[in-house]
């Protein structure tokens, strides 16, 4: 089975999940065979800062990927993942390697359909506020992730006393 992670990183194992697949800087890809990890990869998504509608599950098609996990994706969006037999999971976050092992271990909570909401026009101040926003996201993520990391550490510790 082939699994793909939306990143913030190309830090493989180590990345902190995207929020949104479609604009996410890097996809991780874990190759798996029953529960065992046989390979493991970064790489950019080209398509990130453009693409059409159904593009990136074409692309997810020709990797072989079984799987996609991501902080958030649209109705469409997951509707041509599953014609393709890819299996959308998104509600997702932490770091890759955390989730992943969620996976493995059928932990991780699934999300209903995420309806798609109306975008509004925003003026020139609106669009840097916004645009700063998205930053702190990424920073807070990466710090939420770090500390889902340190507490899955402690409970494996805490289990082998």
């Amino acid at each position: 089975m082939k699994i793909c992670f939306t990143s913030d990183q190309q830090n493989d194992l180590e990345s902190t999940l995207s929020y949104h697949f479609g604009h996410c800087p890097y996809f991780v890809y874990v190759e798996i065979d029953g529960n065992e990890i046989k390979n493991v990869y970064s790489a950019p998504n080209e398509l990130a800062e453009g693409h059409n509608v159904g593009d990136l599950p074409t692309y997810m098609k020709q990797q072989n990927v079984d799987v996609i996990i991501t902080g958030g994706m649209g109705p469409r969006a997951q509707e041509y993942f599953e014609q393709y037999g890819i299996k959308p999971v998104i509600g997702a976050y932490g770091k890759v390697k955390d989730v992943l092992e969620e996976y493995l271990k059928n932990k991780i909570t699934y999300s209903e359909k995420i309806a798609e909401g109306n975008l509004e026009e925003h003026t020139e101040g609106e669009n840097e506020e916004i645009d700063r926003l998205k930053k702190d996201i990424v920073n807070l993520r990466q710090q939420i992730a770090d500390m889902k990391s340190i507490v899955g550490k402690l409970n494996k510790e805490k289990e082998g006393e």
